[in-house]
């Protein structure tokens, strides 16, 4: 991927390796024209070929350059949205473990609204409600058996 580097200075120069292990020489983009491709950018991220050669002609630069620009402005501009909605869900993660973490707690310090002691769980109150009926079973046949 052929990735076009931006800079504010005018006559900025660098040199790439090339395919063949040469290193060829490119020129960075001048404020004016990072200017105006972003501009360009905020009303239409997705060029087509004639308004590619239009804003080349403009700008004295191939419409392949154009294209490697907005290709690369996209992905930088998709990078910085997904960085942004990842510290969002981040900070929405932390929040709901700090609430689950509150509700853990106040789970652990619940008491019995009848008796004040603790509550019992599913088995727990399925074990003690079994051990309850036995017992006014028990109960049941002793009162029987007095009156």
């Amino acid at each position: 991927m052929d990735l076009m580097m931006e800079s504010s200075s005018d006559d900025e120069h660098g040199e790439a390796q090339g395919d063949n292990g040469k290193k060829t020489k490119y020129q960075r983009h001048t404020s004016h024209q990072i200017h105006v491709l972003q501009a360009f950018f905020k009303e239409c991220p997705h060029p087509d070929e004639k308004q590619r050669r239009e804003l080349g002609e403009e700008l004295g630069l191939e419409p392949k350059q154009i294209k490697f620009w907005f290709q690369n402005k996209r992905t930088q501009t998709k990078a910085e949205h997904d960085r942004a909605n990842n510290a969002a869900l981040r900070a929405e993660n932390e929040r709901i473990q700090c609430e689950n973490l509150t509700f853990r707690e106040a789970l652990k310090n619940v008491i019995c609204p009848s008796c004040g002691g603790l509550p019992f769980g599913e088995e727990e109150r399925q074990r003690s409600l079994q051990a309850l009926k036995l017992q006014n079973a028990h109960l049941k046949q002793e009162a029987t058996f007095y009156f």
